[in-house]
């Protein structure tokens, strides 16, 4: 069989023509595969009677478009699909490994009468070679409940009554227990667990230390999962980074 039917039965069923498939650059070599990428893209870019739909929801012609913006549509579009599946991949992993890590602690206290991690629920499971390692944590998670607002007030009345007796570092602790994160429009539950540490003498004090514990509000505990691998047992164990972003590549 030439090289030319054996690329054209993988382009066939493995990819659409002019897309890369695997054993295309040893046979073509790097720099012609390159330019087969560029041609594939542009074809798409350049297909005459394909439609795209516009942000007001109308289809368009492609002629309408410049070419690059055509370009960039094409690639942001397969790389957020491509990124939505991968998401939709991690999460149905992520349930099938809670899932079984469950039921092997439930066969492991049933048949032997032993229990797989601390009493919380936690866990750091190894194989035989030391070589891999599962670790489960459970975290307590807490919300700022709506009641802040009131606690708030009343702090900031506290530190109004001091004026001159609260310090430039209390005004600091203060005003940054309330600052809220500009991405989730939350406040920082330590910052204000912090807060009602403090020892301030005035009489409303205590109502106001009151207020701040009474609006943080335990949640359901979240459970963790990170896996870790090393060469030898003798080495630090290296933790698999799944985000996205800070991968090498």
């Amino acid at each position: 069989m030439s090289v030319k039917n054996s690329f054209t039965i993988m382009s066939d069923i493995i990819a659409p023509p002019g897309a890369p498939v695997p054993g295309q650059s040893e046979i073509f070599g790097t720099e012609i595969m390159t330019e087969m990428q560029k041609k594939a893209l542009l074809d798409k870019a350049t297909k005459p009677g394909r439609k795209i739909t516009y942000y007001n929801g109308h289809q368009r012609a492609i002629e309408s478009f410049k070419p690059q913006d055509v370009l960039v549509h094409d690639w942001v579009s397969e790389c957020v699909e491509a990124a939505s599946t991968m998401q939709q991949m991690m999460k149905d992993a992520k349930k099938k490994d809670f899932v079984e890590f469950d039921l092997i602690r439930d066969l492991i206290v049933e048949h032997y009468g032993a229990r797989v991690g601390g009493t919380r629920g936690g866990a750091e499971l190894e194989t035989l070679d030391s070589l891999r390692k599962v670790q489960i944590t459970i975290v307590d998670q807490k919300n700022v409940a709506p009641a802040i607002i009131a606690a708030e007030a009343l702090v900031r009345e506290v530190m109004d009554d001091l004026m001159d007796g609260a310090s430039a570092g209390l005004r600091q602790i203060v005003d940054q227990a309330f600052v809220r994160n500009q991405l989730t429009g939350q406040m920082s539950t330590s910052r204000i667990l912090r807060l009602v540490t403090l020892d301030i003498n005035h009489p409303k004090w205590p109502a106001a230390q009151r207020a701040l514990r009474d609006a943080i509000k335990n949640v359901a505990p979240r459970r963790y999962m990170r896996f870790y691998t090393r060469e030898t047992p003798r080495e630090a164990w290296q933790l698999i980074d799944l985000n996205y972003s800070s991968l090498e590549v």
